[in-house]
């Protein structure tokens, strides 16, 4: 391989790892300090109607307290314990459920947006259930917790339990 050549390689092996590096998740595995790491591109769920189609679950209820963490799809999800008053499953009325509230694992600040889950509101959250961790988690790390107040009537999660 000529100069020219090596030099040319070298700046498209340069260009593709500041690429992969400004978004936060490297795909070059053979540079030195770079780790492979899926990012998940999370659909924007605009409206409550959009939530409750991609939910499993509905839950209104109060936050007790953060119990742990769990990996969930390549980022670390703070995990809660929360108090269920209503739900779409009335089995779950006045019990207490583990909920992981998803972060952004790509992100160099997991909760950059906030954890959905920090709060001392009534809240209502719209869940699904996580293949990785096998239990409950926030829709997206963006999406899924409203004031319970907020929620509109008659919604029906749209998903199959498992």
């Amino acid at each position: 391989m000529n100069r020219r050549a090596r030099t040319s390689a070298r700046l498209v092996v340069a260009g593709i790892a500041a690429t992969a590096l400004l978004s936060g998740c490297s795909a070059l595995p053979f540079l030195p300090g770079t780790v492979t790491q899926e990012c998940v591109s999370w659909v924007a769920l605009d409206t409550q109607q959009m939530m409750a189609e991609s939910a499993q679950l509905i839950v209104v209820g109060e936050v007790v307290e953060r119990v742990g963490d769990e990996d969930l799809l390549g980022g670390i999800a703070r995990v809660y314990r929360f108090a269920v008053d209503d739900a779409s499953d009335p089995e779950l009325v006045g019990t207490e459920v583990e909920i992981a509230s998803r972060s952004d694992g790509c992100s160099t600040d997991p909760y950059a947006r906030g954890d959905q889950l920090a709060t001392d509101e009534r809240v209502a959250v719209f869940l699904s259930t996580d293949e990785q961790w096998g239990g409950l988690a926030t829709l997206t790390p963006f999406d899924g917790v409203l004031p319970a107040g907020e929620l509109e009537p008659g919604l029906e999660p749209g998903l199959p339990r498992d």
